[in-house]
């Protein structure tokens, strides 16, 4: 299903499914928090997707985080899922190679992955910067 055919409230509609003013949806899209599906002619379009971001705003909201606590939440949910979407795609082109050349190659590639993994983790715990002590 396109955004377009999945942008299916008005802006009234979508306002009073979620239990917000239409002008807070407006301040909202205004703020970066939002970007609702716009028809040719420039009116407001709603998808499920985004009455439930609607609702994991007013949530955050309520629990006292601001609007930019909110947008930074918002971009750390979508680099997560575009990181998890990234990670299945690297198990899945693994599991085709080892198929594919067998699994000498691709337990050269896990080691490989897990001595970068390890050198990772070493590297966030040792404390490189200055010292408390000046």
């Amino acid at each position: 299903m396109t955004e377009h055919q999945a942008a299916v409230y008005i802006i009234s509609v979508a306002a009073e499914l979620v239990g917000m003013h239409p002008q807070t949806l407006r301040v909202y899209e205004r703020r970066g928090l939002l970007d609702p599906y716009r028809t040719p002619g420039g009116t407001r379009r709603y998808s499920q997707d985004d009455l439930d971001r609607l609702l994991l705003i007013q949530e955050l909201s309520n629990a006292g985080v601001n609007l930019e606590g909110i947008k930074r939440v918002l971009a750390l949910r979508s680099e997560n899922a575009r990181l998890t979407s990234q990670v299945s795609r690297l198990r899945r082109l693994l599991e085709e190679s080892e198929s594919r050349w067998g699994t000498s190659v691709a337990s050269s590639l896990r080691a490989d992955v897990r001595r970068t993994k390890n050198l990772l983790s070493i590297r966030r715990t040792d404390s490189f910067g200055p010292s408390s002590s000046n």
